[in-house]
């Protein structure tokens, strides 16, 4: 878990979250990584995949109810001829660029992503989120429900998940793994279901994909879901922020009796490659 904030940087327009109480969680493809949720092609030898096929084999043996040994090893002959055209369709490069896009695409419909931080002070998130400082830092409380267990820490990494073309789900590695290159964001993630999940008879929920058929990126929709102003824990102006930035929060904290909320204010460092927070 992280410490007790989470900081979200936002661009000076968007004072409209502290004013409507209402933040939006994005689609995966419209954020500025391009390997959001979108996995690697799977490498492995020959070897791994003659051990899947014949795991397969033992399933469709037991399921077939095949019990005499004789008849078991009749099965495995003749499915063995089978390897070859196997191996050479889920080898296929096409065929898994097209699995990893379709992740990619169906995540985009299903759901959207909140990124967090767990720092307010660095350099380069104030002048790419906040509009070259001119933009606001919200702080949450990290322990609050709202966030609690749903938000996971990103790992950062040069390895780039896979995935396997061979399994229904889909390993959660995929959302929360980035490149070391982003990893001075020290992000924490939410993720927000955009559909109504279906209870199946055995307990579990099952998440429809209602748009298989739209291009992939071509959820446009911007969604917006309640923000508890309970949450709040604090507001920190960017350097260059405007007066009528911070009188329009002022305004917004007082119209929902959360005015005592703390607001700070970002300044270079006078020693160090960062911002610091200073009370207004």
């Amino acid at each position: 878990m992280p410490g007790d904030t989470l900081y979200k940087y936002l661009h000076p327009d968007r004072v409209d979250v502290v004013q409507h109480l209402r933040i939006r969680f994005t689609q995966v493809s419209a954020l500025n990584d391009p390997f959001e949720a979108l996995p690697g092609i799977i490498q492995e030898d020959r070897e791994w995949y003659l051990q899947r096929f014949s795991a397969r084999v033992e399933a469709e043996i037991v399921r077939l109810g095949i019990a005499s040994e004789s008849k078991k090893k009749r099965h495995r002959r003749a499915r063995k001829k089978d390897f070859n055209n196997f191996h050479k369709c889920y080898t296929d490069q096409d065929w898994l660029l097209k699995q990893s896009d379709y992740v990619q695409h169906m995540v985009d419909n299903l759901q959207g992503c909140l990124s967090l931080s767990a720092t307010p002070t660095n350099i380069l998130m104030w002048s790419h989120y906040c509009q070259h400082h001119t933009g606001f830092v919200m702080g949450f409380h990290s322990e609050h429900d709202y966030f609690g267990q749903s938000v996971r820490k990103v790992a950062y990494s040069d390895l780039r998940p896979s995935h396997n073309p061979l399994e229904c789900e889909h390993s959660a590695e995929i959302f929360y793994t980035k490149s070391k290159d982003w990893s001075y964001e020290q992000e924490y993630r939410k993720f927000q279901s955009f559909v109504e999940p279906i209870e199946m008879p055995n307990g579990h929920k099952f998440i429809a994909f209602k748009n298989p058929d739209l291009k992939k990126g071509a959820n446009p929709a911007v969604m917006l879901f309640p923000l508890p102003k309970q949450s709040i824990k604090c507001l920190i102006l960017g350097w260059k922020s405007s007066p009528e930035l911070e009188q329009k929060l002022r305004l917004a904290l007082k119209q929902h009796e959360i005015d005592e909320t703390p607001i700070y204010r970002a300044k270079p460092s006078s020693t160090r490659y960062e911002m610091e927070i200073v009370a207004t």
